[in-house]
């Protein structure tokens, strides 16, 4: 059944089974009272139904009064809703978006972007929860997280996957080392000759390392382990043994003056963008991944690759800022 039901004649319904009165709903919404008796009148003709009891007193709401003002007030909030989410893109967003990610895209990638953004939108706030790779899943599906930046493959189809990053596992040593003066690329036996350090068991680095026959050598004999990002830096510069990392996290190393070589053959890490299937995310959320994206092709290049293209991202509603 089609009907013409308009938000007009919503706003007027609603006004009236709000203050009771006519005159006092039609002063409410600034407008006449025969203009608010006709809206509502048209209104009941549309839905063939009664929506008020009228008395020379009182005005109240019928039964199927009662029922389609939950529906009317429904409708009309979840409209609004909608309307203040498009005037927040228009005026360069607001809200809160929350973003799992594990220790090398926070430093290296989320807080630059946050910097970004805290100058160019400084109504969108962001919580940063840096977590294990694989615990992300859980809080994205169950709303926790609007979006993370993972390293593990899908187990579901129930989360969409963009990869964002794929950057290359390269060796870091002391600048004090015997390798520190070598000439790249090494190859990975060169673990076996030398002291090591690394990340522990529960990290998603280790793990990725341990998938490959290559990656193993770097693992297999640790003289000592950390759970950090940091503490594995600080374990390097502070010449206790040579590691193999991501390209992100060694080019930060190389900043601060640690050397690192390229290794033989290539171990590569992809980091992708999780969302919930079939939910758009919020403005301040697709700010915040272009803020990301931004940086991330700021730092591209010598082992570091951003396989996904402007389109792509537009495609699954991340639109540029």
């Amino acid at each position: 059944m089609n009907m013409n039901v308009t938000l007009r004649q919503l706003r007027a319904f609603l006004a009236v089974a709000e203050q009771a009165s006519f005159t006092r709903a039609a002063a409410a919404l600034n407008i006449t009272q025969s203009a608010l008796t006709n809206a509502v009148k048209n209104l009941e003709t549309e839905l063939g139904l009664r929506l008020f009891d009228r008395t020379t007193r009182q005005v109240e709401l019928t039964a199927h009064g009662r029922q389609f003002a939950i529906v009317a007030r429904r409708f009309t909030e979840d409209l609004e809703r909608g309307m203040d989410d498009l005037r927040a893109h228009v005026d360069r967003q607001q809200g809160l978006v929350v973003v799992g990610a594990a220790a090398t895209m926070v430093t290296s990638v989320l807080i630059p972007a946050i910097k970004d953004l805290s100058q160019r939108f400084p109504g969108i706030r962001v919580r940063i929860i840096e977590v294990l790779t694989a615990e992300a899943f859980d809080r994205v599906r169950g709303g926790g997280m609007d979006m993370a930046f993972t390293t593990v493959p899908l187990p579901e189809g129930d989360l969409d996957a963009i990869p964002v990053m794929r950057d290359t596992f390269q060796l870091v040593c002391p600048p004090l080392h015997p390798l520190a003066g070598s000439r790249g690329p090494l190859d990975w036996n060169v673990f076996r000759a030398h002291r090591s350090v690394g990340m522990s068991e529960e990290s998603g680095i280790r793990n990725l390392l341990m998938r490959h026959e290559a990656g193993q050598l770097a693992v297999s004999q640790l003289a000592y382990e950390v759970s950090s990002v940091s503490g594995l830096i600080r374990m390097v510069r502070d010449g206790l043994g040579i590691a193999a990392v991501p390209g992100l996290v060694a080019q930060a190393m190389a900043a601060e003056g640690i050397p690192r070589f390229r290794l033989s053959p290539s171990v590569n890490r992809t980091v992708s963008l999780i969302t919930r299937a079939g939910r758009s995310p919020t403005p301040a959320a697709s700010t915040l991944v272009s803020a990301a994206m931004t940086r991330l092709r700021n730092v591209a290049g010598d082992g570091i690759e951003i396989p996904v293209t402007e389109d792509q991202l537009r495609r699954s509603g991340f639109a540029a800022a």
